[in-house]
């Protein structure tokens, strides 16, 4: 009986430890600089709008780290890494394409809703990243808004 409660209790204590919280690491193998949010809207299709979340990245070595995804009101998208007039930027785009990308396939009974695993301010992101295979999580704190900017097509907006 001693070892079916043991066994039990080992059980309990292993799945709890699989909880859905995730845990945010305190430093990263990358350096990161300003952090802007900025909303988006297309003048020739004003249903299409949106904002972007731009991160420069200072320092980011491959071996080290690869970045995936941005958490940030609510929501989470991937990160592009672009070089503009900035220099090295980790993009985050939240919008009408990017919904339409990731859920046009998909039957609404298929889309399974996942809570937000992070509680978050506005000024207050997170990145998910690879490092040594495994995916962790660090928080950017401090990202400011700037002005809403206006596309006059979509063709702009990607060139953009």
């Amino acid at each position: 009986m001693t070892k079916r409660s043991t066994l039990l209790i080992l059980s309990i204590l292993v799945l709890g430890s699989c909880s859905s919280v995730k845990k945010l690491e305190t430093t990263a193998p990358f350096s990161l600089g300003e952090t802007y949010a900025q909303k988006w809207t297309i003048e020739d299709e004003p249903e299409k709008k949106g904002y972007e979340v731009i991160i420069s990245v200072l320092s980011l070595e491959n071996e080290e780290a690869v970045l995936k995804n941005l958490y940030h009101n609510g929501k989470m998208t991937s990160l592009e890494i672009k070089l503009t007039e900035m220099g090295n930027v980790a993009v985050a785009e939240f919008g009408s394409d990017e919904i339409e990308t990731n859920t046009s396939s998909l039957d609404s009974t298929e889309i399974e809703v996942e809570p937000f695993p992070f509680e978050l301010t506005g000024t207050q992101a997170v990145i998910s990243y690879v490092n040594n295979e495994k995916v962790k999580y660090y928080r950017i704190e401090g990202i400011r808004r700037n002005l809403p900017v206006s596309y006059a097509t979509a063709r702009a907006k990607k060139e953009h």
